[in-house]
């Protein structure tokens, strides 16, 4: 199945990226961080474009959010009880949210972005609670070019580099096995002659 979904996501990398980032929109906590790295060696490897992935990626968290923001909109605490139990958010999340909003206003849209445990709930807080829905994109639209950008970024400066550290890690994979296997068998048994000598 990994190679697979490796064809997959090289051949339609671009749609991966757009449906991955709008399901994380949405709230469902999906690793968006494993899927930019992945992103990322593609890239390297001439399968995609930067701007392309980033592009993609702050559609997707874009599109995905503003649904979620419309469903508690329109549906109110009655929809977003039955939404956030869905996606799987806490309760304690919410609250969390209603004290950033209280200290925050409709900052909390901006930062949430940053903050993970609060990202997902802050978007249905701010629908039910009925927040101008161009403030909401406003906000919603920078953190999201601000994080995807950043994380696609450092992503792939690590992608760039993270062929040739397979490469190298593949082939000294005997010694470094050999080594720590080595190293656990010496403390097994300096562990075991340690509590041998105690119990005498």
């Amino acid at each position: 199945l990994l190679p697979l979904w490796h064809v997959l996501f090289k051949q339609h990398i671009y749609a991966s990226v757009l449906v991955a980032t709008t399901l994380e929109g949405l709230g469902l906590p999906l690793p968006a961080e494993l899927l930019f790295l992945a992103a990322a060696v593609v890239i390297a490897q001439g399968g995609a474009s930067l701007s392309g992935v980033i592009l993609a990626a702050v559609c997707g968290n874009v599109l995905g959010s503003l649904v979620g923001f419309t469903l508690a909109y329109l549906g109110g605490k009655v929809l977003l009880g039955r939404v956030t139990k869905l996606v799987g958010i806490k309760e304690e999340s919410m609250r969390r949210v209603e004290r950033f909003f209280g200290r925050y206003g409709a900052l909390t849209v901006f930062l949430s972005r940053f903050v993970g445990f609060i990202r997902a709930a802050t978007i249905y807080s701010a629908g039910a609670a009925r927040m101008a829905p161009l403030r909401f994109g406003i906000y919603l639209l920078a953190a999201t070019l601000i994080w995807n950008t950043a994380w696609m970024l450092l992503a792939y400066r690590f992608g760039q580099a993270l062929p040739g550290l397979m490469h190298r890690v593949l082939a000294h994979g005997i010694v470094w096995t050999m080594t720590v296997l080595t190293a656990f068998l010496v403390v097994r048994l300096v562990l075991t002659w340690y509590r041998g000598r105690r119990a005498a």
